[in-house]
């Protein structure tokens, strides 16, 4: 009697688990290019790297966080008590030895133009916090803040940040591997003693 079938399960686990392993470890490796025959080898993330944070900058800025969610945060906060407390210490009274008269009207005119300061401002903040946020819209780049900021990072960064992400997929995908080689292994070996 034959025993070769009865491998056939083992060796399609050991083949499917193999090459899910290897197609893993190909997200990451070669950091750089190898010749591979005719074929030239360099790993997922090294080679379209660029493609991946610009694709993840894109998702950031029109999925998750745009300048409307930041304008509506900015609109929403309460920036009175902060501008009052700049224009006092902006109008904080300063003697210099001046005589007790001059200190009075210097104290009477502080007031007054402290008091008229916060008004305006308080009463144009929504102004002053759309127009600058419309300098901010013309001005800023999040999604190239983003992609500097990714490629900033080293390869090895990159991928620490992939496999704390999904560890787990990332294993439970060369292990369905050595299932399904196990399986056709399997229905082969089936089929050999059957046939």
């Amino acid at each position: 009697m034959d025993y070769t079938p009865y491998f056939f399960p083992i060796i399609g686990a050991v083949i499917g688990y193999g090459t899910n392993y290897i197609a893993v470890k190909m997200l990451f490796r070669p950091r750089k290019p190898v010749k591979f025959g005719p074929f030239i080898l360099q790993g997922l993330l090294p080679k379209r790297r660029n493609d991946i944070s610009e694709g993840i900058a894109a998702t950031i800025e029109d999925e998750l966080i745009s300048m409307k969610d930041l304008s509506k945060i900015l609109k929403e906060l309460d920036l009175t008590p902060l501008i009052d407390e700049m224009v006092d210490n902006s109008f904080s009274p300063d003697n210099n030895g001046k005589s007790d008269i001059l200190s009075r009207i210097n104290t009477s005119i502080n007031t007054y133009l402290r008091n008229r300061a916060k008004r305006s401002i308080n009463t144009n903040k929504d102004q002053l916090i759309s127009e600058f946020i419309q300098e901010i819209e013309r001005n800023v780049d999040f999604k190239e803040i983003i992609v500097k900021n990714i490629e900033a990072y080293d390869i090895d960064q990159l991928e620490n940040i992939v496999l704390r992400v999904s560890a787990n997929e990332l294993r439970h995908i060369t292990i369905i591997g050595g299932i399904l080689g196990f399986t056709i292994g399997f229905i082969q070996m089936i089929y050999f003693i059957l046939t």
